[in-house]
């Protein structure tokens, strides 16, 4: 199955447990339909089951199968990989080369930046930046008093 980071991202989120297409969606910071139909596909790949959550107020939700553990643990390592390898050529100088070897997983990793599942010094180096603060986080830096 070819590697998207849109799959590899949702699998991320039910890693965490078992949530409804609507608990994806706001993790993923996408529509609840796109949910649907992302979690949909992962589904008719066997990634993805779903289970009943609740005694009274039943909810169903998503779940990685045993072959989604499987998918998920080697785009881990495909990951992390590509994030050493970009590091590396960074390094020596070989921009457009790690910049090319990130292409496939660029638009993962904010998102897993953000769910703590990325090394912020890999990160960096692999990019060669430092790596983006949140939105709504504001840093305060004291440059302390000059005597004069």
């Amino acid at each position: 199955m070819e590697f998207k980071p849109e799959y590899y991202a949702a699998l991320e989120v039910l890693a965490r447990g078992g949530r409804t297409a609507e608990e994806v969606a706001r993790e993923l910071e996408i529509e609840v339909h796109e949910a649907e139909s992302l979690l949909n596909t992962l589904m008719a790949y066997g990634l993805v089951e779903t289970r009943e959550r609740g005694l009274i107020l039943r909810k169903t939700v998503y779940v990685l199968t045993e072959r989604g553990w499987e998918a998920l643990h080697k785009w881990r390592e495909e990951v992390k990989s590509r994030l050493e390898k970009a590091a590396e050529l960074r390094q020596s100088g070989r921009v457009e080369e790690a910049d090319a070897i990130l292409t496939p997983i660029g638009p993962a990793l904010p998102l897993l930046l953000a769910m703590g599942l990325l090394d912020l010094s890999l990160y960096s180096a692999a990019l060669g930046q430092p790596p983006p603060l949140p939105e709504d986080e504001e840093v305060e830096i004291d440059v302390g008093e000059e005597e004069l």
